[in-house]
């Protein structure tokens, strides 16, 4: 488990496994749930997006495009993490994920919170953070 410093939480997206949710949970102590298991299953981005917002989620997503549209017309958001290769088998978005929350944890620890900001995980697995707005 991590030592969280600044606890974040993770609402994972419906384009990536649910069980992802689980595992982080498990494995990192680290508070995820699945849109399916708050019933925004099928809802549209942008209610996923109110959701996250409202309960200080920070989205996890493979739908780039709508959420950096989104993002990008939001004067505040919790935060978004964009998985970049959305062809990503269930282990592999586990292993994706898992880095992402990795470096998020460290991120926060010293003292960078997510607020306006997004995390890219590319297919090389490489971390890219970027303020959003700008």
């Amino acid at each position: 488990m991590i030592e969280l410093t600044n606890p974040f939480k993770l609402l994972i997206d419906e384009d990536l496994s649910p069980s992802i949710a689980q595992v982080i949970s498990q494995k990192l102590g680290i508070e995820a749930v699945a849109v399916r298991d708050r019933g925004l299953i099928n809802a549209e981005d942008q209610a996923v997006f109110e959701y996250a917002y409202k309960n200080d989620y920070i989205v996890v997503t493979a739908n780039i495009r709508d959420f950096e549209q989104i993002a990008r017309a939001t004067e505040i958001h919790p935060g978004i993490i964009f998985i970049c290769d959305g062809e990503l088998i269930r282990a592999e978005q586990i292993e994706v994920v898992t880095l992402a929350a990795i470096a998020l944890a460290e991120e926060m620890a010293t003292g960078r919170d997510m607020i306006n900001r997004v995390l890219y995980v590319e297919i090389d697995r490489s971390l890219r953070f970027e303020t959003m707005p700008n």
